[in-house]
């Protein structure tokens, strides 16, 4: 049997621990949750649409809409459902935590590459264990697609300029990578890589080797993989596929127009959340790079420093944003930050020791301070100190979301032992600079502080809001050949669970001519049923996306009034469609 030959200075047992790191955290309980966002239904409906259709090119959603974003996240979806043999919560979030793991092992395999194992490492660990990278991971969005694809692209085109391996096999392979992350969540995949690539060799003065990268190889490869797709998804949607993910979703959501608009410094609490705890760690690591902005044009930590900047300031002078739109940054800070751990050890090394130690003690008082809280309320166990402690989150209606933390159960009590422990390893570590101990306390305390949010606090969540009961009941007590309708709602996990097209009341009104089954949010079936012949057949435990109402399932013997909004948003498509024509 031929012997298993690892890249020259990753370990095996390095390897293995990050593995089984990954497992826990982004696969682990991956399928128990049931979806109670708007984005992961949505994405999935995609993949179930694709599944039972097999049109895998430009599937039509609940049979009227265009998919918000290229397919190859849904390809991989439905690859993994057809082994399976079926379209559900493990599928569909499958590709992210597979992509997740392939990133923390290339941010791995990197850091050891430049620097050494050690700091591969940590690197790697840090990675993991970002909150940001591993909600990612355990999610069935397109983000995490795109992250891993840019992180390879990127690498591959560091270590080509850096050896100057300038081969033709090399170009190609970047610009297949780029491909993968355009059709992942379309331009963008493109353009940020570029962007980084473009500030770094301006730093470096070297448009040289953009001549000598056989450009023409990679962008003819790079136009003929992307634009394969695109092409037969235009001539599948024609307009409507053009104004739907190029218009609205590309450069509508930059203009603000689309997205969520937030001012340009919504990614500085953003990012530092995100991280937390290694973004505790920026002040050291800022001053490590200072006292070597010297030598830093010749260093490694030059690109993933270009790299993180560059996707830091797009997303921030975009107007439309979301936390994970910065997630293709978070490999970069991971390199930067394994790199300036790594070099603790050193006998020589004294620079921003002070600052270091001052947040390692702060870090670890903040966790016995947040263990001392939790373990006070857990005796006490009263919901009137909770709210009296929460008052801004309780008139924000996300209260019951919090009482899982206060709430005894055997995951919370291994979490505070473990944030104990964590905290009582770093008083131990830092007198004597023992930085590798510390480096795995706060391990220990995020890793605890992630299982804990996936065994309790988000199933916590869930439970409260999903809908997966309520639409599993429509499939199996209504044929599927009767119609059911959304009057005034919309729920993309209800569609999902139901395994059905829901559409608009407003859309259909014209077509009615007996009673109907209608889907509506309590307070609308509050303010119709008294003046009009409904019955309510069943109700939703869940309360919906944004918890704040339940979704009721009704038989209306007679036409109801048209809802305002969805009357103008007939009448808008209606425009569309004439335009299209």
């Amino acid at each position: 049997m031929a012997e298993v030959r690892l890249p020259i200075g990753i370990k095996f047992w390095g390897l293995s621990l990050l593995l089984t790191l990954c497992f826990f955290l982004f696969f682990w309980e991956l399928g128990n949750i049931p979806l109670y966002e708007r984005g992961e239904p949505r994405e999935g409906l995609v993949i179930w649409e694709m599944y039972k259709t097999g049109n895998w090119v430009l599937p039509i959603i609940n049979g009227d809409y265009i998919p918000f974003k290229p397919p190859f996240f849904h390809w991989i979806g439905v690859l993994i459902s057809a082994a399976i043999g079926d379209v559900n919560e493990l599928t569909i979030r499958l590709p992210s935590a597979l992509f997740a793991t392939l990133g923390v092992v290339l941010v791995y395999t990197t850091g050891t590459r430049l620097w050494n194992e050690k700091t591969g490492r940590f690197a790697a660990v840090v990675l993991a264990t970002t909150p940001g990278w591993w909600r990612a991971a355990t999610m069935a969005q397109v983000d995490m697609t795109l992250a891993f694809f840019m992180t390879a692209a990127l690498l591959l085109f560091y270590f080509m300029y850096r050896e100057g391996r300038y081969t033709q096999v090399n170009s190609m392979a970047v610009a297949l990578l780029l491909a993968c992350a355009t059709l992942a969540k379309g331009p963008l995949g493109l353009l940020l890589p570029l962007l980084t690539i473009f500030g770094f060799l301006c730093l470096r003065r070297d448009f040289a080797f953009l001549k000598k990268a056989h450009p023409i190889s990679g962008v003819v490869f790079f136009l003929f993989v992307a634009c394969s797709w695109y092409a037969l998804a235009m001539r599948q949607g024609g307009p409507a596929f053009f104004i739907r993910q190029i218009l609205e979703e590309s450069l509508g959501t930059a203009a603000g127009d689309y997205g969520r608009h937030q001012p340009s410094y919504y990614f500085v609490s953003n990012f530092f959340l995100n991280q937390a705890p290694w973004s505790f760690f920026l002040p050291p690591l800022a001053f490590f790079l200072y006292r070597r902005r010297r030598e830093l044009f010749e260093d490694p930590l030059l690109f993933p420093l270009v790299w993180l900047v560059s996707v830091f300031l797009f997303f921030s002078l975009a107007l439309g944003k979301r936390a994970v739109y910065i997630l293709p940054l978070y490999p970069a800070f991971a390199l930067l930050l394994g790199a300036w751990w790594g070099s603790l050890d050193k006998e020589n090394a004294t620079d921003g020791v002070w600052i270091t130690s001052a947040v390692g003690y702060a870090l670890a008082a903040a966790s016995l301070v947040a263990v001392g809280t939790i373990m006070f309320f857990l005796v006490g166990n009263s919901s009137a100190q909770v709210q009296h402690l929460f008052p801004l989150v309780r008139s924000a209606g996300t209260l019951d979301d919090l009482q899982s933390f206060f709430t005894p159960s055997v995951s919370l009590w291994i979490g505070l032992s473990v944030f104990g422990a964590a905290s009582l390893l770093i008083f131990l570590s830092l007198p004597r600079k023992k930085w590798a101990g510390m480096f795995v306390a706060i391990t220990m305390i995020a890793t605890a502080a992630t299982v804990f949010m996936k065994t309790t606090y988000y199933p916590a969540i869930a439970s409260k809001r999903t809908l997966k009961p309520f639409a599993t009941r429509l499939r199996e007590n209504i044929n599927p050949q009767t119609p059911i309708l959304f009057y005034n709602s919309f729920d993309y996990g209800t569609i999902f669970y139901s395994r059905r097209d829901i559409a608009q009341y407003a859309q259909k009104v014209k077509e009615l001519k007996q009673s109907v089954f209608l889907l509506m949010w309590e307070e609308d079936w509050e303010r119709l049923r008294k003046k009009n012949a409904l019955e309510m057949l069943d109700i939703s435990e869940g309360r919906g996306p944004v918890a704040k109402h339940r979704l009721i399932l009704v038989k209306s013997s007679g036409l109801l009034p048209i809802p305002a909004k969805q009357e103008s948003a007939v009448l808008r498509r209606e425009r569309e469609d004439s335009a299209n024509d």
